[in-house]
């Protein structure tokens, strides 16, 4: 029998345990939890969150971080939705706070009141004082005037919050968009092309963050929206602009205090041979632009490059700087180490990325690796043909590589010439499936000499495949030290050191450990490593990384020690807090106190060496004070990214100086905000390698050349839309090429199984004209007999 009563008394506890309904539309999304107090489950993922209630929740379906795991379910308007009432909690919170403090005084002056400050207030939370006689119900009645008008604000706030931005990919549709005609739409967009091809604007500008947004804006307006006149955009919107960057830029400066931080130096020339020079000072936080100097009238000597690097480091404060770093150029590294013995408190670092560019750059030198550069020159010749040619590019994207490319831009021009090689590498099957499809054969550019020769290279020339796998094999290792040490998501400085010994060593791996094989390559390395890139600075980043110095098979120890207290005596000029670092670093390498606990040990490897520090060097502040500044700091100066179109108008030698300010001042905000976009959101755009706005990039891969032309196929608008897009979750695919079974990939080449009929159907006609040759030579023998 059941027990109505027992069943009876735990429907009711249950209902007693789960939390009373508010209104809150968060509460549509998840179900309260029996018997446990503020546990409630996501209706989406069915996640378990325990404690939080409904707050809690809301972090869960906003995606918000830190507090509790995303849901990977949700829509993007509920999503949405979320973030608008935690924000909206936020600001009641604060405006509640704000003016309970202001009426918090019941028997302060009641005169002592700003009257704008008031006025103020009553607008924004629409306040209605009764004006008793006395001050404490004055008090009372403003209190529940308050209270009552902050759920009508919330109430109202409500209603907006349901949906999100109808631009964001999966967001419902406005009403008014829906009921748009499609003619509606394409004479909205010819409105925007024509004043974008009018203005001369770069096509790439659609791709601002921005972008959206101000379209969004003025639709919300409607019609008779009148833009920013010419006064207004070169004067007080500007004006407005470099006061908003200024605003997020002092918290990147905040970090300085406790990160330290890197001053970068980039110099290049521009289209009419004047050379600039700008300056970037980098924090974990992010890198921000400080300012570029026109050096057109200067010689670029050790005294001229030190006085200019000195005004900058006084510019920004000498206890903040922990490294300058610039290229490898003579006169700058006698500047650097100039600037070095008259502080005596930083570094001069070389740009690790130009360093290992060089090294590449060594590696394809055709005086010492002919065959490096004969394979780069056969593979350029590949896509040159099928960037040059819209029939073919467009028929490998379609059909062969589903939108993705050949060519693979990197941050160095040597870089690129390896990582294309290894991206056409992986594209091997494709291209030789494409070279015998039917599509090909039926292609007027196969019937040419130029395509035959092409198709030749990829079908039949099995040492210039050879040649990439053995080449992708060296370069590769480089080229993912050359990508740790340019990436923004975390400073590189604890791990270039055992980066470099590592891809040495993978190296002579990958060449069977034949000293013969791998020779040259790591003299080459070692060259630049030892004589440029080395310093104490990295050796001291490598020691303070937990993730690395503790590794069982790291050997190197005692020399990286030695570069720890090289760095700690230029670093930390108190011989008191020297002593004190001094007898802490023995509690780090022997895992004591703080160190040796259970839960740090199991956290040197899963977080970053700066929030390792952070949580478990609490017992050695000296100590962890010096190790967060080390190990927060870059390896590079290529965060000074270039950007030609907007400098090109800045630097001229003659300009009015009200004029050259406010030039000088928009190039302050278009640079700092692209680096802001970068540090949000980097490397997610699609690049089009044929596109103008990249051509200086990928100029030697996809440039044409008249050998390789066709003055008959200039037909661009056949092409459609390429489909890849260059992340890191892409890179990383291209990592897991087999680079060290040979045989395999041998045996596979004469594998006919796998392959389909166009190349059987190819591998057939080229077999009989192999053997129709034999015949004749065969036939002549016997005749001359």
């Amino acid at each position: 029998m059941v027990d109505h009563h027992s069943s009876a008394a735990t429907s009711s506890a249950s209902v007693a345990s789960a939390p009373a309904r508010s209104e809150d539309p968060a509460w549509a999304h998840a179900r309260a939890v029996p018997n446990a107090k503020n546990n409630t489950i996501c209706l989406h993922c069915n996640k378990l969150i325990k404690g939080g209630g409904i707050t809690r929740l809301k972090y869960h379906l906003a995606g918000i971080r830190g507090q509790v795991e995303s849901c990977k379910v949700v829509s993007s308007d509920i999503r949405f939705q979320m973030k608008q009432l935690i924000e909206e909690l936020k600001k009641s919170k604060e405006t509640k706070k704000r003016i309970q403090s202001e009426i918090g005084n019941p028997y302060g002056d009641p005169f002592d009141v700003d009257e704008e400050e008031e006025e103020e207030e009553e607008d924004e939370v629409r306040v209605v004082e009764k004006s008793p006689p006395q001050i404490l119900g004055k008090r009372k009645s403003r209190e529940k005037d308050v209270d009552i008008d902050m759920g009508q604000i919330r109430e109202k706030k409500k209603i907006k919050s349901y949906f999100a931005p109808r631009t964001t990919p999966g967001a419902q549709p406005s009403i008014r968009s829906a009921l748009a005609t499609k003619a509606m739409i394409d004479n909205a967009k010819m409105n925007v092309a024509r004043w974008w091809y009018h203005s001369n604007v770069p096509f790439y500008a659609s791709q601002s963050p921005y972008y959206q947004p101000m379209i969004d804006s003025i639709a919300s307006i409607g019609p008779g929206f009148k833009g920013p006149s010419f006064y207004e955009l070169r004067g007080p919107l500007l004006r407005n602009a470099v006061h908003e960057v200024n605003e997020f830029l002092l918290d990147i400066k905040n970090d300085w205090k406790v990160y330290g931080c890197s001053v970068m130096s980039d110099g290049w020339t521009n289209q009419k041979q004047q050379p600039i020079m700008n300056f970037l000072v980098y924090c974990p936080r992010g890198a921000m632009f400080l300012k570029s100097i026109d050096t057109s009238g200067l010689t670029k000597d050790a005294e001229t490059l030190f006085n200019i690097f000195d005004s900058v480091v006084q510019e920004i404060g000498m206890e903040y700087i922990v490294q300058l770093i610039t290229d490898n150029a003579s006169a700058y590294k006698k500047a650097g180490k100039k600037l070095q013995q008259k502080y005596g408190t930083l570094f001069w670092s070389p740009c690790a990325a130009h360093c290992i560019d060089l090294m590449l750059e060594n590696i394809a030198n055709p005086k010492w690796f002919p065959l490096v550069d004969e394979a780069i020159k056969k593979a350029k010749k590949i896509t040159k043909f099928i960037y040059n040619h819209g029939v073919v590019l467009d028929l490998m994207r379609q059909d062969f590589t589903n939108g993705r490319e050949l060519c693979r831009p990197a941050i160095t021009r040597f870089a690129t010439n390896f990582l294309s090689l290894q991206s056409m590498l992986r594209f091997k099957k494709e291209l030789r499936q494409m070279f015998t499809s039917d599509k090909w054969l039926s292609c007027p550019h196969a019937k040419t000499a130029v395509g035959k020769e092409i198709s030749k290279i990829v079908l039949e020339d099995y040492s210039f495949w050879s040649q990439c796998t053995h080449i992708v094999k060296v370069s590769e290792p480089l080229v993912r030290v050359l990508r740790l040490v340019d990436g923004d998501e975390k400073p590189a400085m604890g791990y270039l050191y055992e980066a470099m010994d590592k891809a040495k060593e993978e190296i002579k791996r990958r060449l069977k450990n034949k000293v013969s094989l791998y020779g040259h390559y790591i003299r080459v390395i070692d060259a630049r490593w030892d004589k440029q890139l080395h310093s104490p600075l990295h050796a001291a980043g490598c020691f303070l990384n937990p993730a690395i110095y503790f590794r069982p098979s790291f050997k190197r120890q005692n020399e990286v020690q030695r570069g720890l207290l090289s760095t700690l005596m230029r670093l930390v000029p108190d011989p008191d807090i020297q002593d004190k670092i001094s007898s802490q670093l023995d509690e780090y390498k022997k895992s004591i106190g703080d160190f040796g606990i259970s839960l740090a040990i199991r956290q040197r490897e899963r977080l970053n060496p700066v929030s390792w520090w952070e949580q478990f060097g609490l017992g050695a502040l000296d100590l962890q004070s010096f190790a967060i500044r080390v190990l927060s700091q870059c390896c590079s100066a290529t965060g000074c990214e270039r950007n030609w179109s907007t400098f090109e108008h800045v630097h001229s030698k003659k300009r009015n100086r009200l004029e050259h300010k406010r030039v000088n001042d928009l190039v302050f905000v278009h640079y700092n905000l692209r680096l802001r976009q970068r540090n949000i959101q980097r490397n997610k755009y699609a690049l089009d390698p044929i596109s103008l706005d990249n051509i200086d990039l990928m100029g030697d891969w996809v440039a044409e050349e008249p050998a390789l032309l066709n003055p008959d196929d200039v037909n661009w608008d056949c092409l459609n839309e390429p489909a890849a897009i260059v992340n890191v979750e892409e890179d990383a695919e291209l990592e897991t090429i087999d680079v060290d079974n040979d045989d395999d990939d041998d045996n596979n080449e004469h594998d006919l199984t796998n392959l389909p009929m166009g190349v059987l159907v190819e591998l057939l006609r080229v077999t009989i004209s192999m053997m129709a040759k034999i015949w004749v030579l065969v036939r002549d023998c016997l005749t001359k007999a």
